[in-house]
């Protein structure tokens, strides 16, 4: 009887739970449901939605809803033709946060007028060919924050009109030398913040290209081969890497790149070669390196540079005629380097310099009025942190004083150096001018460069007019030996005629 009694709870136990899911299954189905968003934002909002809801809800999508926005959906897996939905002219579709894992081939057809897909923050893994069949009026695609590990080849070809493509924060480690066949149109990749080591071959279709990120990603070596296509590039990011070189015309084909990042890498070697071919850079990133050189004409093709970083190398020693070639620079920073050293090198002035920071190095002394004197539009001297005497803030303060010039020398922080209170190991042979005297001796260097084209351009008028002088002397000599030969030959002649004629008169008078 006991056994009977165990058995009936069993079976209405079974029974209730049966029917408890029964009505969980249809509170759920009533709790999915689209909705106008607020009067002229032209979005529909589906809340608690499942895949097969949208072809299934008697919400009427039309030319009122451009967005579609799915809020707390459990999407899972999209099936082919999930928003195959009569009459729809979504243009903007977003499935973030959806939990989704796969999408079929096919998986959009019908939403012909979609252009911007966001599919942040699901799980799901791969993109697979054909995912996009039918949808090709496409134009943004975000894909952040998944767990794809690898770009399969064509998973993206039908998206002929796709101008930005979003893989930020993946676990992409691999991609295949044709995953971007069909972007002809992409001009923005995110590929930051994966496990990606090797891009060779992998960008070459993607002519229209202009903003690369490929910061936070395991890249340690380049070779020269990575960006052959790339002639549209505008920026590219390499920061957080572990380059430890840049081999030399490894940018060479990007003549429009404005902005290139190479911060907190491995980099220790850079060849005279390295930046060939980079006319419009505007931006260079080289911090947080371990740079301890840059060689002569590093720098000669970069003719519009306007902001060098080189913080936080080793660099011991800086010279100015390295960067005097740089006409537009206007920003150069040497912060917390091993800087010894300034020497001031070179004829030339670095013309447009505004900023020049030193802070944070191993500077005794610097010849202030030399270097300003190559620094004609400098307004901002940053030499906080060093190993400076005290007295030089008092001298350059005299001698800046009627100058719209702002200089630091020392922090008034807690740890910060303040100044050296010993002897100044190379003293400074203007300290102890006038003002007067010191803007003439200013003046006086600046022109240096001037004085030297002058001597340059006199030096060459002489050897000229010296090479003309003596082609004219040895034409002129040329042509009165010519003479001088001419006439002997017929002095000659009429010597040898006169001579045979008295000799024929001689025998006919003998006859």
């Amino acid at each position: 009887m006991n056994a009977y009694k165990f058995l009936g709870f069993v079976s209405l136990w079974l029974l209730a739970a049966q029917t408890d899911a029964v009505y969980v299954r249809l509170s759920n189905m009533d709790m999915m449901k689209c909705s106008y968003g607020e009067r002229g934002s032209l979005t529909a909002t589906c809340v608690n939605a499942t895949t097969h809801y949208f072809k299934s809800t008697p919400y009427r999508f039309d030319h009122l809803d451009e967005t579609l926005r799915c809020v707390n959906c459990t999407l899972q897996t999209l099936e082919s033709g999930s928003f195959d939905i009569s009459g729809n002219q979504i243009r903007n579709l977003d499935l973030s946060r959806s939990l989704i894992k796969t999408i079929r081939q096919k998986a959009f057809v019908g939403l012909i007028f979609l252009e911007r897909l966001i599919l942040a923050n699901n799980e799901i893994e791969s993109i697979y060919p054909g995912t996009f069949i039918g949808v090709k009026k496409i134009s943004y695609v975000n894909l952040e924050n998944n767990t794809i590990n690898i770009l399969s080849a064509d998973g993206f070809l039908e998206l002929i009109s796709l101008q930005e493509l979003n893989l930020r924060n993946n676990h992409i480690a691999n991609i295949a030398t044709s995953a971007f066949n069909g972007l002809v149109k992409l001009k923005i990749l995110d590929l930051s913040y994966n496990e990606i080591s090797d891009v060779k071959g992998v960008f070459n279709n993607l002519t229209s290209l202009e903003v690369l990120d490929l910061s936070y990603n395991k890249i340690s070596n380049l070779k020269g081969e990575e960006f052959e296509n790339l002639t549209s590039l505008l920026e590219v990011r390499f920061n957080h890497n572990f380059i430890t070189s840049i081999p030399a015309e490894e940018f060479f084909n990007m003549s429009a790149l404005r902005r290139l990042d190479l911060s907190f890498n491995s980099i220790n070697k850079i060849m005279a070669g390295s930046f060939w071919g980079l006319y419009a850079l505007e931006d260079l990133d080289l911090s947080y390196n371990n740079i301890a050189e840059v060689p002569q004409k590093t720098m000669q093709s970069l003719h519009n540079l306007q902001h060098l970083n080189i913080s936080n190398n080793v660099l011991s020693v800086f010279q100015t005629g390295l960067y005097s070639g740089l006409p537009q620079l206007r920003v150069l920073n040497f912060s917390n380097n091993a800087i010894e050293e300034v020497e001031v090198t070179g004829v030339f002035s670095m013309e447009n310099l505004d900023t020049l920071d030193f802070s944070r190095n191993n500077i005794t002394d610097v010849d202030y009025v030399t270097l300003i004197s190559r620094l004609p539009k400098i307004s901002y001297l940053n030499l906080e942190d060093n190993l400076l005497p005290c007295d030089l803030e008092k001298d350059m303060e005299q001698y800046f004083e009627e100058d719209n010039f702002k200089f630091i020398l020392y922090r008034n922080m807690q740890g910060a150096v303040k100044c050296v209170d010993k002897p100044i190991v190379k003293q400074n042979k203007h300290r102890n001018l006038s003002r007067k005297d010191s803007l003439v001796a200013a003046e006086g260097a600046s022109g240096g460069s001037s004085a030297a084209h002058i001597w340059i351009f006199t030096l060459i008028t002489i050897i000229l007019i010296l090479i003309g002088a003596l082609y004219y002397i040895q034409m002129r000599t040329y042509r009165e030996l010519q003479s001088f030969s001419i006439k002997r030959t017929t002095s000659e002649v009429q010597l040898i005629s006169s001579a045979d004629l008295e000799a024929r008169d001689n025998d006919y008078l003998k006859e």
